[in-house]
């Protein structure tokens, strides 16, 4: 019997990275294009969907010619939905009713493309078949994983190239690169390069490195703001205006930041977290302490990014936070009034927020 994979997904980078693995891994070849078995049916290419149909199908029927094998690539089809229309066309169903039969042993198909709805006919049909489905779907930052499968594709990407990265370059990653798998790969290739032989990748490698995005920015620039860091703090909002980010937004991003951390320390009394916080911190919260508190934002996070918001809200008090949330909310008033020159407003809100932490009533 012979092999199928569906390649699917809405994150175009990933379906399609993925699909050439799996065709080099059938070829055993890092250049497939050169393997005589191998027959490419182009999906993206000027012909017509209507007639790439045929040029695939054609090929689906065709049995090897001077090889032992044949592998077939439908490579970047446009829209799979098309198999799964209730009335396809016939080109169409003819595809569906041949992938449906029992491949030839000596045949592998590789199919690519967006729109394989798992819960249609045409899909249940490839399951019974045998086929390999795969649906690589961009991850989104509001996703409740988005962190944990950041991390997992970071660490699975060490283990192939033999890197280790510093727990803080790790978060900055997560953190600064955009929901795109395509974007977060560029990175690391350009990590790998810039560290050669060196097997620790580091934040300030990071800083070095990846590229300087409204993501990246704002991870440094809210970091610096809740350190208290002030040079660093005015240095990258001079970078965030530079990218022509509106007032407003970075604003937003300052509520956000200590609303954060305000939410922290309420989830930290949740869990009874007094004094010092450290990585092992969140190894040793008693069990009977989880199961009471299962919606508990510190308990989703990844036990060394918890450490480090903990780490952050433990230098605020809750008095402190009202004020720079006070402060935050009458710059914002102050902004949309139009009474005063956007800019300098926030420069003089990040001097506030960057000031030293109040003792004994004195700053």
């Amino acid at each position: 019997m012979g092999k199928l994979y569906i390649i699917s997904g809405d994150d175009d980078i990933a379906r399609k990275r993925r699909a050439r693995e799996i065709v080099c891994e059938v070829v055993k070849c890092d250049e497939p294009e050169d393997d005589p078995a191998l027959e490419i049916i182009s999906g993206d290419s000027e012909e017509g969907v209507e007639q790439i149909c045929r040029s695939f199908l054609s090929s689906l029927q065709t049995p090897p010619f001077l090889a032992d094998s044949k592998t077939l690539w439908l490579k970047h089809f446009p829209d799979l939905e098309m198999f799964s229309a209730a009335e396809p066309s016939k080109i169409c169903a003819a595809i569906v009713d041949e992938l449906a039969a029992e491949l030839s042993p000596e045949l592998t198909v590789i199919i690519d493309g967006p729109n394989l709805d798992l819960r249609k006919t045409f899909a249940k049909k490839l399951k019974a078949a045998g086929a390999v489905i795969e649906n690589k779907v961009t991850a989104k930052p509001n996703d409740k994983n988005f962190s944990e499968n950041r991390r997992q594709d970071i660490f699975n990407w060490c283990q192939k190239c033999g890197k280790r990265f510093e727990p803080d370059a790790v978060q900055f990653l997560v953190e600064a690169v955009n929901s795109s798998s395509g974007n977060l790969a560029n990175e690391l290739e350009k990590l790998y390069c810039y560290t050669g032989n060196r097997p620790m990748i580091t934040l300030a490698d990071c800083r070095a490195v990846v590229s300087r995005t409204f993501e990246a920015i704002s991870w440094e620039f809210t970091s610096a703001i809740t350190s208290r860091n002030r040079l660093d703090a005015l240095r990258l909002l001079n970078a965030l205006l530079a990218q022509k980010e509106p007032e407003i937004k970075i604003m937003a991003m300052l509520s956000g930041e200590f609303q954060k951390i305000m939410q922290t320390k309420l989830a930290m009394e949740e869990l009874n977290i007094k004094g010092r916080v450290n990585a092992r911190t969140f190894d040793n919260i008693p069990d009977d302490v989880r199961a009471a508190n299962p919606g508990n934002a510190l308990l989703k996070l990844h036990p060394f990014r918890a450490f480090k918001v903990c780490e952050s809200a433990a230098g605020y008090s809750g008095k402190e936070l009202a004020e720079k949330l006070s402060l935050i909310r009458d710059a914002s008033r102050s902004m949309v009034s139009g009474g005063g020159n956007s800019r300098i407003t926030l420069e003089q809100l990040v001097l506030k927020l960057t000031a030293p932490a109040q003792r004994n009533g004195r700053y």
